[in-house]
């Protein structure tokens, strides 16, 4: 088994509460980078005061998370839908150059 695949103990902590996790050790960096990032949603949802409890603050950050995904995803999209018109585009008008 390469290193890289091994598995490791990594504790992160989310509201105060210290979660112990096994992942990669390629993917430690990228652990702690979520982690802190749902910490910060779950902060920012539990500082609201309109949702009580850890699973609903949980469930509330995960929707959030949702469609922020799904956001991205529809740019992502619209650019790349963008961006291939254009290379068609150029595509067309340097056919036309060369034939000329």
């Amino acid at each position: 088994m390469n290193d890289q695949d091994k598995k490791i103990p990594v504790t992160v902590k989310i509201l105060n509460q210290n979660y112990d996790i096994f992942c990669n050790e390629n993917e430690k960096e990228n652990l702690f980078n979520s982690a802190e990032l749902l910490n910060d949603k779950m902060m920012k949802t539990k500082a609201e005061g309109k949702t009580i409890g850890l699973d609903r603050i949980a469930v509330i950050s995960a929707l959030n998370f949702a469609n922020d995904s799904l956001d991205h995803k529809n740019i992502t999209n619209t650019l790349s839908s963008t961006i291939k018109q254009k290379i068609h585009s150029l595509n067309e008008k340097l056919d036309s150059i060369l034939q000329n």
